[in-house]
């Protein structure tokens, strides 16, 4: 599976994660901490730390797992995806984890650079 495939279902699956539950929950009332709301508001942060993973660790990572250990920056990678998973599941938001993340990295790569 290519990034390009798998950012198409992530953004088919985002959509219809969204819409659906509009179009047949509509005339429903849901109390706000039902099983299916909270469901539905981490299903955006679950596919945004998906595409995080496949852009730090790439396809590969899921053919052979063992792969994470042995690569260079799999600890600093790892790190990222526990920051994002973190603040997604703190803030409840999608871009603010893909930020932290993208900016954590970018910073690290630059120390590791700069030595």
């Amino acid at each position: 599976m290519n990034g390009w495939i798998l950012i198409g279902t992530a953004a088919a699956a985002s959509y219809l994660l969204r819409a659906v539950p509009l179009l047949i929950f509509r005339r429903l009332a849901l109390a706000p901490h039902s099983p299916v709301v909270r469901f539905l508001q981490h299903a955006a942060s679950a596919v945004m730390g998906s595409v995080i993973y496949l852009a730090l660790f790439g396809d590969s990572s899921f053919q052979a797992p063992w792969t994470l250990i042995q690569s260079p920056g799999a600890l600093l990678k790892l790190s990222v995806v526990l920051l994002a998973a973190g603040l997604a599941l703190w803030r409840r938001s999608v871009f603010m984890p893909l930020l932290a993340g993208t900016a954590l990295y970018a910073a690290a790569l630059l120390l590791l650079m700069a030595n």
